[in-house]
């Protein structure tokens, strides 16, 4: 099974791809490991190339049958994994509980030196323009490659840590 899970940041997204990971013994991959070279110390902040994005996702979808890939993102970079997924689920969270979870999320982390007031505030207003700018770019890609796709609302999810 091939499942790329995706909505607004603080959708719930890391959080049920770990628990269907979990369940159906499926790796998981964080795309935003991906995205983000935080090997700087300065999260969020530096993104890789689309050159090292897509040898590294390449990696993954070569060296895995089955994956379980979960981020925000509809651009090119991450096309042949659209492609190959059985099933897109869009996460369809409240923006102002999506916004809570961020703050709450980077407040936690406050004592890690790689918290980052820009990357929070950035966050915060890409989050914001979600659901009526990026989701409908999404939704757009999808349409046009032919890719299967559906709405998914959790009303809560906890998972055994």
């Amino acid at each position: 099974m091939k499942i790329y899970i995706t909505g607004g940041s603080g959708s719930g997204k890391t959080t049920y791809a770990k628990y269907l990971s979990n369940k159906y013994g499926i790796p998981h991959f964080d795309l935003d490991e991906i995205k983000w070279d935080n090997s700087s110390g300065r999260s969020y902040t530096v993104s890789r190339t689309n050159e090292e994005r897509l040898k590294l996702l390449n990696e993954i979808l070569q060296n895995n049958d089955n994956w379980i890939c979960e981020g925000v993102y509809y651009k090119d970079w991450i096309e042949e994994m659209l492609k190959m997924a059985d099933i897109v689920l869009i996460l369809t969270t409240p923006r102002l509980v999506r916004q809570y979870r961020c703050l709450k999320r980077s407040f936690m982390s406050i004592s890690i030196k790689s918290f980052s007031v820009v990357a929070l505030w950035n966050l915060l207003v890409w989050n914001h323009k979600y659901d009526s700018c990026y989701l409908p770019l999404l939704l757009n890609k999808l349409k046009l490659l032919n890719i299967k796709y559906k709405f998914l609302s959790l009303k809560k999810l906890t998972t055994n840590k």
